[in-house]
């Protein structure tokens, strides 16, 4: 398995990278939250659908740029969710490649979550111009309603090393325990599979397992929350995740 380094951090099998997402829906507000994920997070994650000004080319910049200032040498993933994967916003294809555009251009950001079914529409060029920009390429699959067979799930990393992707990411959601043990074995068999660091995320009080062993199938990065600030019920917050990884390790 390729490990893929982004600044200071290696994406690898080893112990789950943390990464805390930004939710904050005003510039103060990101700013603020930003300078509370860099004490614990090894990454940070701007999920920019939040942000009430993402439209607004000026304000995205500067936001861009002062997040950057703020969280120093952190890598920074931007990741724009549209309301199909589960995000804040409803835009066109154009309007969403833009902002990816005007993202990356800002040369603020590390990595880019793009979700697998826009790839679709947007060509895999796409992901070469950005990759030509020095910022890495994490392709995302979304299924709120179960966890897919193995092999839709394989299929599916497949097409994301295809397509030429650094990083793959999985959310799925469990209906019971063995779900959850079956994403994880999915991710371990994904090795053989797959060159590409995966990130598997399994959703919902259940997936709160999956959260935490990282480092026995393999994911390469776990998400904790802010404190006061879980935006899905299920998300552990950053401090604790920190603690529980590391005894486990």
């Amino acid at each position: 398995m390729m490990d893929v380094q982004v600044r200071e951090v290696r994406f690898d099998a080893g112990k789950p990278k943390i990464c805390v997402p930004i939710v904050g829906k005003t510039f103060d507000e990101i700013i603020e939250q930003a300078n509370k994920a860099k004490k614990v997070a090894e990454v940070i994650e701007w999920r920019a659908d939040y942000y009430e000004d993402v439209l607004d080319d000026d304000q995205l910049n500067s936001t861009l740029l002062a997040l950057r200032d703020e969280i120093r040498n952190i890598p920074l993933i931007f990741n724009l969710r549209t309301a199909e994967a589960g995000g804040q916003l409803e835009i066109s294809l154009s309007q969403y490649r833009h902002i990816y555009e005007f993202a990356v251009s800002s040369r603020a950001i590390d990595l880019a979550d793009v979700e697998v079914t826009i790839i679709d529409q947007l060509s895999t060029t796409f992901i070469k111009w950005m990759q030509a920009l020095d910022v890495c390429v994490m392709l995302s699959y979304y299924n709120f309603k179960e966890t897919p067979e193995d092999a839709v799930v394989l299929f599916r990393l497949n097409l994301m090393e295809h397509w030429g992707a650094d990083i793959a990411k999985i959310v799925v959601y469990p209906e019971n325990e063995a779900d959850v043990l079956r994403q994880m074995e999915i991710v371990m068999k994904a090795q053989t599979f797959v060159t590409l660091p995966v990130v598997s995320v399994s959703l919902g009080r259940l997936g709160k397992f999956s959260q935490i062993s990282g480092s026995l199938d393999g994911s390469c990065m776990t998400y904790g929350c802010l404190e006061g600030q879980p935006y899905d019920d299920a998300q552990i917050e950053a401090e604790k995740l920190v603690m529980m990884i590391n005894e486990l390790k």
